[in-house]
């Protein structure tokens, strides 16, 4: 007999999670479904937000696997649950998972943004199990939508429900710079060198630098977005970049820099440009001639990185000088409908793309690149092919739908929604549970499991009788 997953019993350990009190507020929603939930602080801004029941860890990060392990064999942890899986602390946490029978739940920002989060079992990106038989569930739900019994107007893919969120930028940017201050402030006692980003005081001018190009931006840059909208309607290439640092570059695409990826665009639609001019353009396609590259600046990373220089040294290099142009904080959902294309590396960008009907090549790897939705062919190739690439309709929200039951969860991070009972404001509703757990179990081998699992923890007297016992639990 199959039951329902539940937290109930579960014995939970929380790594880092995301600025804010999410992770504090989400340990009380948990416990509150019946979970026993142990937390690591790794610095000073951490423990901001989560001050009491955690354990502080403040060795090396050689040593930090080993003492995890320990913890977790030692505590019979049952899930861990992280925000993003590629931090120096979480890179280690996939493999110990496995090693030890536990289950892993990974947090990131969400992939349809601003209204979801994300919520993966073993991983999200280019660790996400998601692809995995949506191929086939989506060619399965297209057959059974055309055959001729359920040609009907209640047959076609019902639209996502959803509570809107709103901005939640400035929400973040608050706790974020709560959470950085409290971790300079205590970096004496703390090895603030686990983190991924610099936690020192010498980083605080980029983000006052940030708010001050906002506002410089927006004074330079104002008319470009009704110009681009209006005059070059679908007459421009949007590439949208990405934080120099984000994992999606640095673990999940082949690409060394940001600035490597604006070399291969910049290079690739200069030779389809000379192509065209030299009468090679490919059969029904459309010229480049009249078109603009633009390339679009990651908000967040407006403090951290300017790719001026290097647009301009790359467009002297090819011949793009009059073609180029560099924007920062101009409305997306604007441009993608104005766009002739849009190339990504594997952004959530490309995601809004598709909802907005924008032709979409991906030059990564990314959940939704797929016949149907991403242009399939050459980068070379799609300058003039754009046109015909436009994602199918009906497919993008089947693959949606797909996506939210999932991967997604409804909320923010930083920001409580109000009609959302879960005290860390996200829509919890047991897809958390059903997501690690999935709801194929028989009752009499959780029983089981449960007793053995007890019994097993009973009689470990030390850390060395216990390792012994998981490992040999675990064995194939």
């Amino acid at each position: 007999m199959a039951i329902k997953p539940s937290f109930a019993g579960k014995r939970v350990l929380l790594l880092q999670g995301p600025v804010g009190p999410f992770f504090w507020n989400l340990a009380k929603d948990l416990r509150g479904r019946g979970a026993q939930v142990f937390k690591f602080n790794f610095n000073a801004g951490d423990w901001l937000f989560y001050p009491r029941g955690a354990q502080s860890y403040r060795g090396s990060l050689q040593d930090w696997p080993a003492t995890l392990q320990a913890f977790m064999q030692a505590q019979a942890i049952d899930v861990v649950l992280v925000f993003g899986d590629c931090r120096p602390v979480h890179a280690c946490v996939r493999d110990l998972c496995t090693q030890l029978g536990c289950a892993l739940g990974v947090f990131e920002e969400g992939y349809l943004r601003p209204d979801y989060v994300t919520f993966e079992p073993f991983g999200v990106n280019g660790h996400s199990v998601f692809g995995q038989g949506l191929r086939e569930w989506l060619f399965e739900r297209t057959l059974l939508d055309a055959a001729p019994a359920r040609k009907t107007k209640a047959a076609k893919p019902e639209a996502l429900h959803t509570v809107k969120v709103g901005n939640s930028y400035w929400h973040a940017a608050m706790w974020g710079m709560a959470y950085f201050f409290a971790a300079w402030l205590g970096q004496k006692c703390w090895n603030n060198g686990l983190h991924h980003r610099p936690m020192t005081v010498a980083d605080a001018p980029y983000w006052w630098l940030s708010f001050g190009r906002k506002a410089w931006y927006k004074i330079k840059e104002s008319g470009i977005e009704a110009q681009l909208c209006n005059t070059w309607h679908k007459d421009f290439f949007l590439v949208p970049l990405q934080v120099y640092n984000d994992a999606q570059i640095s673990v999940h695409s082949d690409f060394e820099s940001v600035s490597e990826f604006i070399d291969l665009v910049m290079r690739s639609y200069a030779r389809a440009l000379q192509a065209e001019r030299d009468g090679q353009m490919p059969e029904g396609g459309q010229s480049l001639e009249h078109t603009r590259l633009v390339f679009k600046h990651h908000p967040m990373d407006r403090g951290h990185r300017h790719y001026g220089k290097v647009l301009k040294l790359l467009a002297q290099r090819y011949g793009l000088q009059e073609q180029v142009l560099y924007i920062h904080d101009q409305h997306l959902p604007s441009l993608l409908k104005a766009a002739r294309g849009v190339v990504v590396v594997n952004s959530t960008v490309g995601l809004s793309a598709l909802g907005h009907g924008a032709p979409v090549k991906v030059c990564g790897a990314a959940l939704y690149d797929m016949p149907g939705l991403t242009y399939q062919g050459k980068l070379r190739s799609f300058w003039h092919l754009a046109h015909t690439a436009a994602p199918e309709p009906d497919l993008v929200l089947r693959f949606k739908q797909a996506l939210v039951s999932r991967t997604q969860l409804n909320g923010s991070f930083y920001r409580k929604i109000a009609q959302a009972p879960w005290k860390c404001g996200v829509f919890l509703n047991g897809q958390m549970a059903q997501r690690l757990w999935p709801e194929t179990v028989n009752t009499t081998q959780v029983v089981a499991t449960t007793k053995s699992k007890a019994k097993a923890h009973k009689r470990s007297g030390n850390k060395q009788a216990r390792s012994t016992s998981r490992r040999s639990s675990n064995k194939p």
